[in-house]
Order: structure tokens, then sequence, then C-alpha cells
């Protein structure tokens, strides 16, 4: 009796394992969930600014306040809520000499520990700096500036999309190397040494809008950190031209472009150099601009600097972009992480020839802080109408996770934050 109970058990088990196997490959990837939480106890009303997170820290820079004056040139800082701490904490970094002055309509974007500005625009028009980028090191709290090597550089500009990349970097360095072996190896001495901040990286800019120009640009440019050199790319197709609001992410060597209900993407290749030769030279495109599914409907348009994207994970190597627009959150499927458990439910959905969500779009489920979910035609749906607003990707809280901040609501200027988690 013993034994045909054991065996009725491992039978049991094996029929529920199978079943649970088969609920996952036709388990579907898309629509993703997305609960939306206000950040209430910290008050900065901002619209036009920008932020960046590093390290569970909120840097928000630049842009216009509640009485439609610029801010001032300050970088305040809020420490994010992560798991057993619900509220925030909230620094005001003073400015100092080394500041980059008070603008609105800039461009940033984030390689490890520093803070990536350029552009924008203050009270008497466009900031004309050559092609000048501003850098803000988080382990420091300082700001420095590169300015441009020889060569074209970019026009002045304002609402202007960005993203970067931590390629080129020179090989890392044994502390060994090159030494006589006297003695054997100490491997407490054997580790890589780091790198410089702001000696590697490329930071990617597109778009914008030109004083001279009546449209907005479709000009895409690539600054390398290395060679302080700034190098213009292909443009994308004229679908995109128009678009005051575009957004780019990058993600494994390829740059995502989306602007309404438009989106392509670029492969870019980037030069290795050496440790001991800084010589780099910017990416260069492995192919032209490939098009992607446009979203399930069109999206309506809305005010300069009221889009983002951002590159989130559900975990198990399913990888997706998240599209903000003021009354819309939208996610883009994006390829499988090789070896993972995604990869290999795409490979067996690809086996019976069920087709996989890859680059396909869908509106996200929305729920509110209670984990009730929002219906269409309900308030606060998306951002609620908010225009004007900052986006980022949470990196230290969750894969899911993008933060937002500020914006224009009913005419008034916004100083809290939403605090928007994905998952499946």
């Amino acid at each position: 009796m013993a034994e045909a109970a054991g065996v009725l058990y491992a039978v049991e088990h094996m029929i529920e394992g199978g079943l649970a196997l088969a609920k996952g490959i036709y388990d579907p990837t898309l629509p993703l969930k997305a609960t939306i939480k206000p950040i209430t106890d910290v008050n900065l009303p901002r619209v036009h600014h920008s932020v960046s997170e590093v390290k569970g820290r909120a840097y928000i820079f630049g842009g216009k306040m509640d009485n439609g004056q610029l801010a001032d040139n300050a970088m305040h800082m809020i420490i994010l809520p992560s798991s057993g701490i619900e509220s925030t904490d909230y620094q005001r970094l003073e400015p100092t000499s080394a500041s980059p002055p008070a603008r609105y309509g800039h461009s940033t974007a984030v390689i490890d520990d520093q803070i990536y500005v350029f552009g924008g625009s203050d009270a008497n028009g466009l900031l004309n700096e050559k092609g000048k980028v501003w850098v803000f090191d988080t382990d420091t709290n300082s700001w420095s500036s590169l300015d441009a090597a020889v060569g074209d550089v970019p026009k002045p500009r304002k609402w202007a999309a960005a993203t970067a990349s931590v390629q080129p970097q020179p090989e890392h360095q044994r502390t060994d190397e090159n030494v006589a072996p006297q003695l054997p190896p100490d491997p407490a001495k054997m580790l890589p040494e780091p790198l410089s901040p702001v000696t590697y990286g490329t930071f990617i800019l597109f778009g914008g809008c030109c004083e001279d120009e009546e449209r907005a640009t479709s000009e895409l440019w690539t600054f390398d950190i290395a060679s302080r050199t700034w190098s213009q790319l292909p443009s994308p197709p004229a679908t995109h031209t128009s678009d005051t609001s575009p957004s780019i992410a990058f993600h494994n060597n390829r740059l995502y472009l989306v602007s309404r209900n438009s989106a392509h993407h670029l492969d870019l290749s980037f030069s290795s150099p050496s440790y001991t030769s800084s010589q780099t030279t910017g990416p260069s495109p492995q192919s032209p601009w490939c098009h992607l599914p446009s979203t399930e409907k069109p999206l309506p348009s809305h005010p300069e600097g009221s889009a983002a994207l951002c590159p989130i994970t559900t975990g198990q190597g399913r990888n997706y972009l998240l599209h903000i627009t003021p009354n819309n959150l939208s996610t883009l499927q994006l390829p499988s992480s090789s070896t993972t458990a995604a990869s290999l439910k795409d490979r067996a959905r690809d086996a019976i020839n069920k087709k996989n969500a890859t680059n396909e779009y869908a509106e996200v489920r929305y729920f509110n802080a209670e984990g009730v979910m929002i219906q269409e035609g309900q308030k606060d749906r998306a951002l609620g109408g908010r225009t004007g607003f900052a986006a980022a990707k949470a990196e230290e809280i969750d894969g899911g996770c993008v933060l937002v901040w500020g914006g224009v609501l009913d005419g008034k200027v916004r100083g809290d934050g939403l605090m928007i988690e994905v998952e499946k």
C-alpha cells in the first residue's frame, strides 16, 4: 500500500508540474500591471525639469516653478522609499561657482554615478554653450563641465530626448600587470583598477527644438566622453520629425525611439580601446533604422517634454520599455535575455507555433496604491493628464519601478511624485 501511495503521489505531482509548465508556456506576457503610488511627503513644484536616479536617490535639476519663473540651479536630492522604508527624505545641494546656469527643457542621462546635462533654455532663450556637456558627480556632489573638442557640435536646443551607454570603455587592468614575478602573486592585489569617472561612455541626444527651425529637428548626436567629441548618426524616418516630445532609450546596444504611435530601433557598435589608450570614437550603426509595430491605438499629441521611455524588467530575463505620456502607459516587449526562463518560454512557444509578444505594444492595466483596478474613464489612469513631467528608471529599487516627478495638472505645477511599479 505504501508503495502504491508513493507512486500515486509522484504521478499527481508530475501532472501538477506538467500543468504548471503548460500554464507558464501559454500564459501571456502582455498586458502588464502598473501600480501607481503617490509621493506626497516632499513638495518640490517643478515643470520642464529633469530627474535622474542614482543608488536609490532622485536628483532633480532645473525647470520652472509654480509661479512660472525659472527655478534656481541647485540640485535637489530625494532619497526614495524602498523596502522597509515608506517615507522619503529630502536634501538641497547648494550651487557653487562650478554649477551650470539655471535652465529648463534640458536633456539628461546617467552613466554609472554621473549625471550628464545638455542644452535647455533660460529666461532669455536657448542656451548656446557650444556643445558643452555638464556633469554632476553623485559621489562628491560636485559639478564639472566637458567642453567639446574640435569638430561639429549640436545646435542649441530644448525638449531633446537623451539616453546614455557605459560603452566604449577600456578593458580593466590588473594591478599585478607588468610587475616582475619575484614572489607568488597575491590574489588580494590582483583586482582590476576601477575606471575613473568621466573617462568613458557615450551620451546620446535626439531631436529637440532649435530657434531657427519651424519644426522639431530629427538629428541624432552622440558625445564620446573620453575624446569629448560629438558625432552625428543617421536620422530616423521622417515620421518622428514633427514630434516635440520624442523618447529614446538604450538597451543591449540597441537604441529605441518612440514618438506618439511610431517606434523604431537602431543597432549600434562601439570601439574597444585598450586600458593604456584613451583614443575612442562614437558608436557606429550596424544597420539602417528598423520599424517596430505601432501602438494599439494612436496617441494624442501632447505638449513639449511630456513623454519618457524607460527600460524595465519583470524578472527572469523578461525585458520591456515603458512609454509614459500624460494619459497613457504602454509597454513594448523586448527580446528576452539569453539563457533565462523568459528565453526558454519564448523558444517553447515558437516550437508549438504559439506567437510570443516580442516587439509588441500593450497598454498596462492600472491599479492604485490600495491594489484596486482603475477602470477606463476613471480618474488617475496613467499620470492623470499631467504634462511637463520628468521620469527616471529607479534602478536601485526594483526592476520594474519608475519615478515620475512634477509637471502641470489642471493648470497648477505639481510638487509631488509618482512611483510606477510594473509587474506581470
